[in-house]
């Protein structure tokens, strides 16, 4: 006589139920809809934030090559191309003036026989050029830095800084004075989030040091 068995289901063995997997889905994708547009800013504040030190450490490494191989060498800003380049004069070394003469030389700061050392796009990393905006967004103070230096303005749309053997910077408009090295100061932000994202790049002309700046939300610029 055979005896009939009849096993009971193990319900930890149960498998979920189609309303409950929907539910799970959506919730999925309420929390993402959540939080993509945050990491989405939050990568667009990052990349921008690393923009400005890009452009300080290219400025310090231009004055880096006019003090080591003693010749003038021009930080170059492009706001059309978003881009940096830094240019080589090959200038005589051995003429302590010859620096300030590149200054007056035709098409500078492509002067005859100079050569682009490094090229660096500020749109590297996922972020739009279009994005990268010269200048102080609207409603921010547009008063001078804490070393004293205000927007400077672009010349054809470029900014250009040519570092001298000493390290020190000749009137970065292009231009030879007779006045005291001109000092410079280049503002920048992210169109898509300007009060964030807003910084300054300062230089000092007499002593060409370097330094960067950003906006605290306290109404100014803080090194």
């Amino acid at each position: 006589m055979v005896r009939e068995t009849r096993h009971t289901p193990d319900l930890r063995c149960r498998g979920f139920s189609l309303i409950e997997l929907l539910i799970v889905v959506g919730l999925i994708c309420i929390f993402s809809a959540i939080a993509l547009p945050q990491m989405i800013a939050q990568r667009r504040l990052s990349r921008s934030i690393g923009v400005t030190r890009e452009i300080m450490s290219q400025m310090r490494y231009a004055r880096q090559l006019a003090m080591s191989e003693r010749k003038a060498f021009t930080f170059c800003y492009d706001n059309v191309n978003k881009q940096i380049t830094i240019i080589d004069h090959n200038n005589l070394r051995t003429d302590p003036n010859s620096g300030k003469a590149v200054l007056t030389l035709a098409n500078y700061p492509n002067t005859a026989g100079s050569t682009i050392v490094a090229t660096y796009p500020l749109s590297q990393g996922g972020l739009d050029s279009s994005e990268v905006t010269y200048g102080i967004p609207t409603g921010l103070p547009t008063v001078a830095l804490g070393d004293q230096v205000t927007l400077t303005a672009l010349t054809n749309n470029r900014l250009n800084i040519t570092f001298q053997r000493d390290g020190s910077v000749i009137n970065s408009s292009g231009t030879v004075s007779d006045r005291n090295p001109q000092d410079t100061a280049l503002f920048i932000y992210n169109s898509r989030v300007p009060a964030a994202t807003a910084s300054a790049i300062s230089v000092l002309g007499a002593s060409g040091r370097v330094k960067i700046w950003r906006y605290n939300n306290v109404n100014r610029y803080a090194e």
